[in-house]
């Protein structure tokens, strides 16, 4: 049985516990947040510890891996706080917010002898990972173009509204698009020369990214990423690929079967999804995937230096769109 601390009790932190609780050898034996009523309310067992502090956690709470599921900006801090102490580290994604600080993350692994991975879960999402297989067995032929999209209303619901502060989130170019960027590098080649256009943080809670990235083996992709869509629109995530022997197409607002209308604080939300069984959940898979690792002494999939790759392609968006000009990797 591998035991899971879990730190940030968000949005992303109530997404891997509802995983974990899939998993038959993982168990959660503690969760830490500022805000202690957030870790109760995901608690439904006495076994599980609740800490407002993460030394306490380190010192008392008994585990094998630290799941950090904070804002980007605390990733290095944490991540390396529980390596040192022999823990293995899952972080969610973006790895961290410079390249100086996810390189040091991942030299901590190495140097402390424990698993680190980050959590680039589109890669587990089935309709990605088909697409994928399909281009890396031949039958579409050789990728040339590649089209992403990822759009939704502003992330409102942030702790003390970090998403709002770029130098905190790094915007949607950081923090969005960097999926896709992730599952381009990872299956159809790395990134040569980057150009980006978005509003740059100049628009009070909305922002819109267009990124064209050329790879080094000649194929270009052109990734949208939204944070300005109206409070409550659905969430949207799109890809086209095409081959020299053909084409592959997937847009979750046309092949959602399942469709859920609510109302939250006087806000409609629409969602529209398709439910996957089980650990095939795509965060539940991708958790999965790392107990496996940690568990077998396995390479985790999604490895520190692939997270590094797709943050050095988003800051040299970042910087193209602030300078106009395209930047060469």
């Amino acid at each position: 049985m591998v035991k899971v601390a879990l730190i940030g009790c968000g949005t992303m932190g109530r997404t891997h516990l509802a995983g974990y609780k899939k998993i038959e050898n993982a168990q959660v034996t503690a969760v830490c947040d500022l805000e202690k009523e957030k870790a109760e309310k995901l608690v439904e067992s006495g076994e599980t510890g609740i800490y407002t502090d993460f030394d306490t956690m380190m010192e008392q709470a008994e585990f094998d891996v630290l799941d950090v599921c904070l804002p980007t900006y605390l990733h290095k801090q944490y991540a390396v706080k529980a390596m040192e102490a022999g823990k293995h580290v899952f972080c969610e994604k973006p790895i961290a917010l410079t390249e100086e600080d996810a390189r040091e993350m991942v030299e901590t692994a190495k140097r402390c002898g424990v698993k680190f991975s980050v959590g680039h879960v589109l890669r587990f999402f089935p309709s990605y990972k088909n697409a994928a297989e399909q281009f890396a067995d031949g039958r579409m032929g050789i990728p040339r173009l590649i089209r992403t999209i990822r759009n939704q209303a502003f992330p409102q619901w942030s702790w003390e509204g970090w998403y709002k502060d770029y130098e905190k989130s790094g915007g949607p170019i950081v923090d969005l698009v960097i999926h896709d960027f992730d599952w381009i590098i990872h299956n159809f080649g790395s990134v040569e020369r980057v150009f980006a256009k978005s509003f740059n943080g100049t628009i009070k809670e909305q922002e819109h990214c267009m990124v064209i990235l050329k790879l080094k083996n000649g194929a270009i992709a052109h990734v949208e990423g939204s944070w300005a869509y109206p409070a409550g629109s659905a969430f949207r995530m799109a890809f086209e690929v095409v081959g020299t022997e053909g084409q592959i197409e997937f847009d979750n607002l046309d092949s959602s079967p399942v469709i859920k209308q609510t109302n939250v604080d006087g806000i409609h939300h629409l969602d529209r999804y398709s439910p996957v069984p089980g650990k095939k959940e795509p965060y539940c898979a991708e958790l999965n995937e790392f107990i496996t690792c940690v568990e077998q002494d396995l390479p985790p999939v999604v490895t520190g230096e692939e997270a590094i790759e797709a943050l050095r392609t988003a800051l040299a968006a970042l910087e193209s769109s602030r300078t106009g000009k395209p930047v060469t990797l």
